[in-house]
């Protein structure tokens, strides 16, 4: 078991492990903020879109090549994976929480025990934008990827994420489980699951309004 409280605090670190990381603080967010410059972009293109061909088609569309392309993504790394399931996770846990993507995330109350991952953000790069530009069913449809990447990794590894910012939570919370076998829909995106997780499910809540 690994759990988030286990990995070692900043002083009791290597001076050069504490100097990497201090140094690489400010090129993360710097890659941070990049991030967002091109999101901006993004969904300026898919606002024009929306306005000359509807939003039901275009958000459909665009959130399902989001999916195809972040499983396609996921794919690259299934060998490893497919050579040693739970160590491939257990790296990917280390990678994400030490690694550069914690600090552009603000990862906390991470936990990787009994074949299920726990990672909770609490900063999201897509949810900044989309506040900042009225957009959160374009900025949620790319979100649904974070599942499609998973299924790349495995057919036997599955995703949910049971909070998002996008959606009003104050932190994103996403669950990734081992399992021994996954009904083969897991792998393709559907107006189910957009109505569960994507922008249908912002949908939802506005004409509840």
């Amino acid at each position: 078991m690994t759990k988030w409280n286990e990995i070692p605090a900043w002083h009791d670190m290597d001076p050069e492990v504490q100097q990497a990381e201090y140094e690489g603080q400010a090129l993360a967010w710097e890659y941070r903020e990049t991030c967002k410059v091109w999101l901006r972009h993004y969904t300026r293109m898919a606002k024009a879109l929306v306005a000359a061909f509807g939003e039901e088609e275009v958000l459909d569309i665009l959130e399902k090549v989001w999916w195809d392309l972040q499983y396609e993504g996921g794919k690259t790394w299934r060998e490893d994976f497919d050579r040693d399931l739970r160590g491939a996770l257990k790296e990917t846990f280390v990678r994400w929480h030490c690694g550069g993507l914690s600090l552009t995330t603000g990862q906390m109350a991470v936990e990787l025990k009994d074949d299920r991952w726990h990672l909770l953000h609490l900063y999201c790069k897509q949810k900044e934008v989309a506040l900042e530009m009225d957009s959160r069913k374009i900025g949620i449809s790319q979100c649904m990827g974070d599942m499609a990447a998973v299924r790349g990794w495995s057919p036997n590894i599955v995703m949910r994420f049971p909070n998002a910012q996008l959606r009003g939570n104050s932190y994103c919370y996403q669950i990734r489980d081992i399992v021994e076998d996954a009904d083969p829909s897991e792998d393709e995106w559907s107006k189910e699951k957009s109505e569960k997780y994507g922008w249908r499910s912002i949908k939802k809540l506005e004409d509840e309004e």
